[in-house]
C-alpha cells in the first residue's frame, strides 16, 4: 500500500505483488492505513515494509520460514540497525517480547481478530503486545536483514535511550 509519492518504480512487475494506492480524502492514522492494507491483502501472510528502509533479498523467506516453524502468528525483529541522514548507524536492541513495527510479519487471520488500533503513533506496539499476551509472538535479532532510516519525517521520534548503541 502506498499513500504518498508515486512508488511504482520501487515495485517489481509480478503477478504476486499488488500495489494499492491510498487516495486522498479523509486522512487516516497509521493504524487505519495498516488495516486498510491488510483488508486488501490477497495472501495469508502480511509483511511490513517501509519505502525508506532497506531489506535484504531473503528477508521474506527468513520471516515466513520462522512464522511457519514457530507455529505462532506474529514474528518480527527485536533488534535492528538504523541509519541517520549523515550515515551514522545505531543498533536498537529491544526485549524478546517486542518487535519493531517495520519488521512485522504475521498471519492475516491473526490480524483479522487483532486489528491495529486507530493510532498515529505506537499502533504497532498494541498489536505486538496483543500477540505477546496470547503467546503468539516470536522474535529474533535482525542479523542485518533490515536497515531502517532515521530522518525528520519519521512517524515515531527516535528517543535514543539505553536500548540504542552507536555503531
Amino acid at each position: 500500500m502506498a499513500d504518498g509519492e508515486d512508488v511504482c518504480d520501487l515495485v517489481p512487475e509480478s503477478p504476486q505483488i499488488r500495489l494499492v494506492q491510498l487516495e486522498g480524502g479523509d486522512p487516516l492514522s497509521i493504524g487505519e492505513k495498516r488495516n486498510f492494507g491488510c483488508e486488501r491483502a490477497a495472501g495469508s501472510v502480511v509483511i511490513h515494509f517501509d519505502d525508506d528502509d532497506e531489506s535484504a533479498p531473503h528477508r521474506i523467506q527468513n520471516q515466513v520460514t520462522r512464522l511457519a516453524n514457530s507455529g505462532r502468528s506474529v514474528t518480527g525483529y527485536k533488534s535492528m540497525v538504523f541509519e541517520d541522514q549523515s550515515g551514522k548507524r545505531f543498533l536498537y536492541c529491544g526485549a524478546s517480547d517486542y518487535a519493531l513495527g517495520t519488521s512485522l510479519c504475521y498471519h492475516k487471520d491473526w490480524w483479522a481478530k487483532n486489528q491495529f488500533p486507530a493510532l498515529q503513533v505506537a499502533e504497532d506496539n498494541a498489536f505486538v503486545a496483543a500477540a505477546c499476551r496470547a503467546g503468539q509472538l516470536t522474535t529474533v535479532d535482525s542479523g542485518g536483514l533490515i536497515v531502517a532510516s532515521i530522518h525528520p519525517g519519521n512517524t515515531s521520534p527516535r528517543n535514543m535511550g539505553s536500548e540504542w548503541k552507536e555503531l
